[in-house]
């Protein structure tokens, strides 16, 4: 890191960040507050981020989630000094890279070595420095002849691999990405990823913004939760993809109900699945799950959704049964039901944790009845001396040439 700061030293700090979105204001005010860099007070307006507070610290890799319209961006653009909170304010100490869009920084006129050391000099790096950094950049983002080219004929996938191999190698304190590492090929997403762990095993910081929770799980040591322009879980990765998924659920509930909670979810302590267990058999090296399902009103069909994660909430399996099946049908409430599902010991060593989901299925529609997260975990031994998530039954020979 450039200023070589010590583990847990404060990098970034947020306080009552809020924003608000004028809505009447006229157009010369908007004008003038744009020149000015001032915030006039809204009328009404769209509050999108209400008294946010947020520390980073070096050493940790922190990973912002929400859904869409959360926020998360928003607070990023506040964070990364690109917009002006309406109120609350935000201290930065060290370099800080940000990449909050795949051209944020760079001119779509200039070529792809000018964009290189503009970028670095917004990061306060001379040319000389940017002379030695310029081989390193050119590798990275394996642009060709194309390196020497206006950023207007960039792919937006070129795009990403110039912003990125700008920002891993000016040697930032705290670098800040949103989401870039959706964008671009295959190849070069998992590139990126080696390239976090790497940094990331070697102490480098990071702030992202993800909606994808496995990479929220493998990468992060830390997550953040927005929902509504609000933070609402700041700590244990786990728990937080625990909170995100219970956040759309409801959602998704509240929307296919007409704005109302799904029975079920009206009485906090609902339990549909009662007197389960988990069965380990040998014979067949298989985990078979049993429990009783009681009806809390009549319907023409049910469907039940289980899935599997494991201790980092990495999703390992899940099965939706009003895809594949069995159903319940012309259930009447009150009646009970044995429910059995079996799966394959393929689970590397580890602790994993089952969830469901209870659907009653209208034509085309599933509406959520209950859902429960993590309601029974597991151990499975480690013995193969592998890592991982499953066994894939790798083996390993040689033989002298």
């Amino acid at each position: 890191m450039s200023s070589n700061v010590e583990r847990d030293h404060l990098l970034l700090e947020a306080t009552n960040i809020c924003k608000r979105y004028a809505s009447s204001l006229r157009p010369t005010t908007v004008f003038f507050d744009a020149l000015l860099k001032r915030t006039s007070r809204a009328v009404g307006g769209k509050k999108v981020l209400d008294g946010i507070d947020l520390t980073v610290r070096s050493g940790e890799t922190v990973g912002i989630i929400g859904r869409n319209g959360a926020g998360k961006s928003t607070l990023l653009g506040i964070l990364g000094n690109v917009i002006e909170p309406t109120e609350g304010k935000v201290s930065r100490y060290g370099r800080i890279a940000t990449l909050l869009g795949l051209t944020a920084g760079f001119n779509t006129s200039f070529t792809g070595r000018e964009n290189a050391y503009l970028f670095c000099s917004i990061q306060g790096i001379n040319k000389e420095g940017t002379d030695r950094r310029i081989a390193d950049i050119i590798a990275f983002a394996d642009l060709g002849e194309y390196f020497d080219q206006p950023l207007r004929t960039y792919s937006s996938g070129m795009q990403s691999r110039l912003a990125f191999a700008c920002a891993v190698h000016v040697d930032a304190d705290l670098i800040i990405i949103d989401e870039t590492l959706a964008v671009g090929d295959a190849s070069f997403r998992m590139k990126c990823y080696d390239r976090i762990r790497e940094m990331r095993d070697s102490g480098q910081t990071f702030l992202l913004v993800t909606h994808n929770q496995n990479l929220l799980a493998n990468f992060c040591t830390r997550a953040v939760v927005i929902e509504g322009g609000k933070k609402i879980h700041d700590g244990s990765v786990f728990d937080g993809i625990e909170v995100y998924k219970s956040v759309r659920s409801d959602q998704e509930a509240k929307s296919r109900s007409g704005g109302k909670l799904s029975a079920g979810k009206d009485a906090p302590d609902a339990t549909m699945i009662t007197g389960f267990s988990l069965e380990y058999q040998s014979d067949t090296n298989q985990y078979v799950f049993k429990g009783t399902f009681k009806a809390p009103r009549s319907a023409e069909c049910i469907a039940f959704n289980f899935g599997i994660r494991n201790s980092s909430g990495i999703s390992v399996c899940a099965i939706n049964g009003s895809e594949v099946g069995p159903m319940l049908q012309d259930v009447v409430e009150g009646d009970e039901y044995h429910l059995s599902f079996t799966f394959n010991n393929y689970l590397l060593g580890g602790k994993y944790f089952l969830s469901y989901l209870i659907n009653e299925v209208v034509g085309d529609a599933t509406i959520p009845l209950e859902m429960s997260q993590n309601f029974f975990n597991f151990d499975v031994a480690s013995v193969s001396g592998q890592t991982g998530i499953v066994d894939l039954g790798l083996t390993l020979s040689s033989s002298k040439v």
